[in-house]
């Protein structure tokens, strides 16, 4: 098997699953990115001469311990941006220019949690992004950090590979991050011509880079991060620290419960085949059965992980930037061609945080992924969520401008029309 085969075997062996939480990775599944391209962005890194073989191996018989690479933070106790980027291996020097500009405009908690990473890659065919298990790297999709025309079409132009995943079923489960009744940044395609400012990656690669580094400090932990055993690889670590990390788990002590979401998953971002009895469920039955549970995302059912990741990167984009998340459960529309509001909300709700069960999770995973922070003020500021407005549009559910408490029903809201590719970002997958 070839180098490049072999590596996107090892990173789907046991890939992210439905609620079972045993994954070995979070990701690639069927994507397959080839990485033979990429080389260290510092070459005066301290690592330089094992960082690709670690980030990525030729076959487990060859993962890295901990003693070749280490995790960024059995290293250094609080990171700088230079230090990080030590740690980075790009396909364009472009991508690692960008990196560095974005990580020096972030609050400083993201460079703590790079402590939990051995590496960070940035690959023009990396899509979906994702973190391994195996080799303890993250590995990001470009698409949030270009600019410029000439950068923009280095990247590949494929689709994330499970966007048709649940096509056969009546519903749409519907994501977006808001800021005043409007959409807190702008979707661009990458078949565009459209040129982007810093301004305008700052927000959706923020959102990654928590969802992603959420991953790394959840398979190891913060807490014991100093105490791993270097000459144990990060995969066998995990491993031996599973027991250690699942204790005080949200989804240990607050497990998510519905059982049509918890297999839905599987169908929406894992391709398992629908049953007819899926098939059959309804996006009003379904939101109702999500209204009743304690996630924050669909997503969140696929494993513990993402269930966490989820809460994660929601908790830090409104903590940081006072960016809210809307979530909907929508009719399947019948046109191949749907516009936006032709996805008609049968449930959906603005800052799904405001729900108290929510909030104790979200709390909970904050307290284990970022010890030592205290986020209390914050949460108790939290506001009530506010429901969207049934049998309208996605659209015409972006302005919530007269609050609806929790409950309560309005009588109308303002038709906004959104662009196609706009619309486009609210069914992509977290790690886009």
């Amino acid at each position: 098997m070839s180098r490049i085969g072999s590596f996107a075997l090892l990173l789907f062996l046991c890939a992210c699953g439905g609620g079972g939480g045993n994954s070995s990775d979070i990701g690639p599944g069927e994507s397959n990115p080839d990485l033979s391209d990429v080389s260290p962005y510092v070459l005066a890194s301290p690592h330089v001469k094992v960082l690709k073989v670690c980030a990525v191996p030729p076959s487990l018989a060859s993962l890295c311990t901990m003693e070749t690479l280490p995790l960024v933070g059995q290293e250094l106790p609080a990171p700088t941006v230079a230090e990080v980027m030590d740690r980075l291996l790009v396909s364009h020097p472009w991508m690692g220019e960008r990196f560095e500009q974005v990580l020096s405009q972030l609050p400083p908690d993201v460079l703590t949690l790079f402590k939990g990473v051995t590496a960070i890659v940035i690959d023009s065919d990396i899509r979906p992004s994702f973190y391994s298990r195996n080799t303890a790297a993250i590995y990001l999709d470009p698409a949030n950090l270009w600019l410029t025309n000439e950068e923009k079409a280095t990247i590949a132009k494929s689709d994330d590979f499970r966007q048709d995943f649940g096509a056969a079923l009546q519903f749409v489960s519907l994501r977006r991050y808001v800021k005043s009744n409007a959409y807190a940044y702008s979707f661009y395609a990458l078949d565009g011509t459209q040129t982007r400012q810093l301004s305008d990656i700052i927000y959706p690669f923020s959102r990654l880079l928590y969802h992603e580094l959420a991953h790394a400090n959840d398979f190891l932990p913060p807490n014991v991060q100093p105490t791993l055993d270097r000459q144990l690889t990060p995969a066998a670590a995990s491993v031996a620290i599973e027991s250690h990390a699942i204790a005080g788990h949200p989804n240990t002590i607050t497990p998510l419960s519905s059982p049509p979401l918890l297999d839905l998953a599987r169908v929406l971002f894992n391709g398992v085949s629908a049953t007819e009895t899926q098939k059959s469920l309804t996006a009003a039955l379904l939101g109702s059965d999500f209204a009743g549970d304690v996630a924050n995302d669909m997503y969140g059912y696929t494993s513990r992980y993402e269930d966490s990741a989820m809460l994660f990167e929601e908790v830090m984009m409104k903590y940081h930037f006072d960016v809210e998340r809307d979530i909907a459960f929508t009719d399947q529309p019948l046109a191949a061609d749907a516009l936006c509001d032709d996805y008609i909300v049968q449930w959906g709700v603005r800052n799904r945080l405001g729900e108290p069960a929510v909030r104790l999770r979200a709390e909970l995973v904050v307290a284990n992924l970022l010890p030592g922070s205290d986020l209390s003020e914050f949460f108790a500021g939290i506001q009530t969520p506010t429901l969207m407005i049934n049998n309208q549009g996605w659209c015409q559910n972006l302005s919530l401008a007269t609050v609806v408490p929790l409950g309560v029903r309005a009588t109308q809201l303002p038709v906004s029309v959104i662009p196609a590719d706009q619309f486009k970002g609210d069914r992509l997958s977290p790690e886009y």
